[in-house]
């Protein structure tokens, strides 16, 4: 049995949109923290005129005619969401954001006309939103930072709805870790509120894209505890960053279990994507190779120790060299615009063999190159000549290594090709029973043993816009082949 004569059939499309998380820092409000001189897990960090608080049974009640107070909730972590559900509201309540140089920036919802407003104050500078919401208890107010932006949204019965961008240049410098670190997040009250819920976590965004599984060296893909996990990139109202989920193989079961930051020795935690994730058993290290988006759009590379699966991960890696005028256009030197990189040791010929998506005259190509080193050496073996491919893995099926990827047939409909390795010159068609999930998706097929039997999976994703961002899209599916083998 090959890849190309396999029929995937779709087993579901989910659109993870906000609703996975993992948790940063949380409030409780079971005891009356307020007025107790035994450790006060909630300083008070400013106040204004008079005001009275009290806490427990699940609320925090701040009272006040034109007092203001602010508390800990924790440190500030850019690209995370604040949380914080309101059961009544007489004045304002948000997040305050305090940063190095006394900047401090407060987004707050507050009720004018009985309809929700939201509020950004920066300084001198002050943004107010109008919104369509009228105020009902348990309204939850959710504020996602984006370096330079904050993002608002509502959380009702009626569940989680975008409200506007706040652009906030006062942030623009919050991924860079001396900035971050010396940050804090606040929970603000002017007024009177009653709060039941407050809470900070990273979460699964408006929707996801560029998925690929945590492997061995030698592509085998890493099941634990009966999962898998995958890198996937988190796409917010604009911008990204990498997230790892935890996947129970042929379910709708995903979980938030970490995120990937990379830094190149500048203190930046860039928020690149495409990571491609192998642990090396033999010397018990992680590597990777990543797009490094927000330094040039060219790949970069890491080895480290530390497990990257769960929770917030900075990973230290090294950029390519980049491409001099004059170059060769499959040199090995990073090209602006490379992307979507995939690696894996041949044990039987000694040899790395490293995938990296290039864009050339014609649209995007794959370019092949083998090395005896993970990460330098390497020597052009090949390239494709067909189709503006994406997303291409590296799968290997009963000795054999195949490429798969997706392309672009101009009509916004799925078309997979699959190449076996060494032969670029022809590919054939990854076959689905419906089209409509992924054109220009990724190739993302997965050989799974449950049970007796060998499963093939393949995850993928379309570019419907989650928001009026180019790079937003990502309803997920999941397909399974017909064949489900002996193992």
């Amino acid at each position: 049995m090959r890849f190309e004569e396999m029929m995937f059939r779709r087993r579901f499309a989910v659109n993870l949109c906000k609703n996975k998380r993992l948790t940063l820092s949380e409030m409780r409000f079971s005891r009356d923290f307020p007025h107790t001189d035994r450790g006060d897990p909630y300083p008070l960090l400013f106040s204004d005129g008079d005001f009275t608080e009290s806490a427990g049974g699940g609320l925090y009640t701040v009272e006040s005619a034109d007092g203001s107070v602010g508390r800990l909730l924790g440190q500030l972590f850019p690209y995370a969401t604040y949380e914080m559900q309101v059961e009544s509201l007489a004045g304002s309540a948000g997040f305050a954001f305090l940063l190095p140089d006394e900047r401090r920036v407060s987004l707050l919802l507050t009720v004018c006309g009985g309809m929700l407003s939201a509020v950004l104050e920066a300084g001198e500078r002050t943004e107010t939103h109008p919104t369509d919401a009228a105020f009902l208890p348990g309204t939850s107010l959710l504020v996602t930072l984006r370096p330079g932006a904050l993002d608002l949204y509502l959380r009702d019965r009626r569940g989680i709805r975008f409200v506007h961008t706040f652009d906030a240049p006062e942030t623009a410098d919050t991924a860079r870790h001396e900035v971050f670190a010396a940050s804090v997040a606040a929970v603000e009250v002017r007024g009177s509120a009653s709060l039941s819920s407050v809470v900070s976590y990273l979460d699964s965004g408006i929707s996801q894209a560029d998925i690929r599984p945590i492997r061995y060296e030698n592509g085998d893909v890493m099941i634990e505890g009966g999962k898998i996990w995958l890198t996937v990139s988190v796409r917010m109202q604009a911008g990204c960053y990498e997230g790892v989920f935890s996947w129970v193989p042929g379910t709708e079961e995903f979980e938030l279990t970490g995120a990937l930051f990379f830094d190149d020795g500048d203190g930046l935690w860039g928020n690149d994507v495409a990571a491609s994730v192998l642990y090396h058993r033999g010397k018990g290290r992680w590597m990777l190779w990543v797009c490094s988006f927000c330094r040039g759009h060219i790949l970069g590379h890491a080895d480290f120790p530390g497990d990257p699966r769960f929770g917030v991960n900075a990973i230290d890696i090294e950029l390519m060299d980049k491409m001099t005028p004059g170059a060769e256009e499959g040199a090995f030197l990073g090209k602006a615009g490379d992307e979507d990189p995939d690696f894996r040791y041949d044990a039987a010929r000694g040899v790395w063999m490293l995938a990296v998506c290039r864009v050339t005259a014609s649209g995007y190509a794959y370019f092949f190159y083998e090395s005896a080193s993970p990460f330098d050496g390497y020597r052009l073996v090949g390239r494709t000549t067909e189709g503006n491919l994406t997303g291409g893995s590296f799968v290997t099926l009963d000795g054999e290594t195949y490429f798969v990827c997706g392309t672009d047939d101009k009509v916004r409909r799925a078309d997979y090709r699959v190449w076996k390795y060494g032969d670029f010159e022809k590919s054939a068609a990854l076959r689905c029973d419906y089209d409509d999930g992924g054109w220009r998706g990724w190739g993302t097929v997965i050989p799974v043993v449950t049970g007796s039997r060998r499963r093939f999976f393949w995850l993928t994703f379309d570019r419907d816009l989650g928001s009026g961002y180019n790079w937003s899209y990502g309803n997920l599916y999941g397909y399974e082949a017909d064949e489900w083998e002996r193992a």
